[in-house]
C-alpha cells in the first residue's frame, strides 16, 4: 500500500509539472511573437515620380477592373 501510494503521488507529480511546462511555453511563445511583430520596422520606401500620362493610357495599363 506504500509504494502504491508514491507511485500515485509521483504519477500526480509528474502530470503537473508537465502542465505547468506546457503552459509556460505557451506563454513564452506568446511574449516572444508580440516581441517581433513590436520591433517590426518598414525595409524600404519607394517614392516614384513622373510625369502624366494620357487618359487613355493609364486605362489600358491599369489592372484594377482586370484583377476584380
Amino acid at each position: 500500500m506504500k509504494s502504491k501510494t508514491r507511485l500515485m503521488i509521483l504519477a500526480l507529480t509528474v502530470a503537473v509539472h508537465g502542465a505547468a511546462l506546457v503552459a509556460l511555453n505557451v506563454a513564452m511563445v506568446d511574449v516572444a511573437e508580440s516581441a517581433v511583430l513590436a520591433n517590426h520596422e518598414v525595409d524600404q520606401v519607394v517614392v516614384i515620380t513622373a510625369t502624366r500620362a494620357p487618359g487613355d493610357l493609364a486605362k489600358s495599363t491599369c489592372p484594377g477592373t482586370k484583377a476584380l
